[in-house]
């Protein structure tokens, strides 16, 4: 089952037994508490601020640091094989309006991705959603991507890129809305079926 709309092939070989027997010991003795206080997936759409024809499915688990301010890690796809591509920090309004002024452009509003639709809790129910969905809506991010999925590169390349967010209707590529909502259909059959 894919994981994402833009599968990339990863260089090196497979975890050997001996890594993934490491990886639990140190995963059962140590602390990961920044992880731990990851409560919410969101999926949305990024375009790549110097070209808008370039767009990316982005999953985005967050943190609350406090009621204004979130920081979530970007991954390509929901999957457990997904790539971690960036990071986006969302402020509230009042904090966005104490920015510089130059710093301004670096951010978007959210406010027509929540409106719209295209920015969403998978498999959170309408209400709930709907709840969280009206504080995200009043604030604004700032994205990062590292790792440019879209171009099918192996591994992050070149400079990080500063990504957007949709702001009106018939931007977002049909294709690439049709890809998520198979792949996020496909996860909750297989949820379902566990």
């Amino acid at each position: 089952m894919a994981s994402s709309c833009h599968e990339v092939e990863v260089p090196g070989k497979p975890t050997e037994t001996g890594t993934a027997l490491l990886e639990t010991a140190t995963g059962t003795i140590q602390g990961f508490a920044p992880l731990g206080q990851i409560h919410q997936h969101l999926c949305a759409f990024h375009f790549y601020a110097d070209d808008m024809g370039r767009q990316v499915e982005a999953h985005h688990f967050c943190a609350h640091l406090n009621e204004d301010v979130r920081q979530c890690l970007i991954f390509d796809g929901p999957g457990a094989g997904a790539c971690l591509i960036g990071v986006e920090y969302f402020v509230s309004e009042p904090v966005f309006l104490t920015l510089p002024d130059e710093e301004k452009p670096l951010w978007h509003s959210h406010e027509f991705e929540v409106k719209g639709g295209v920015l969403f809790m998978p498999g959170v129910p309408g209400a709930v959603e709907r709840r969280d969905l009206e504080k995200v809506c009043r604030t604004y991010g700032k994205t990062v991507h590292f790792w440019q999925v879209d171009r099918g590169d192996p591994l992050p390349l070149g400079l990080p890129q500063i990504m957007m967010a949709l702001t009106r209707e018939g931007q977002l590529r049909q294709d690439l809305a049709d890809c998520t909502h198979r792949i996020a259909v496909l996860i909750l059959v297989s949820h379902l079926m566990i």
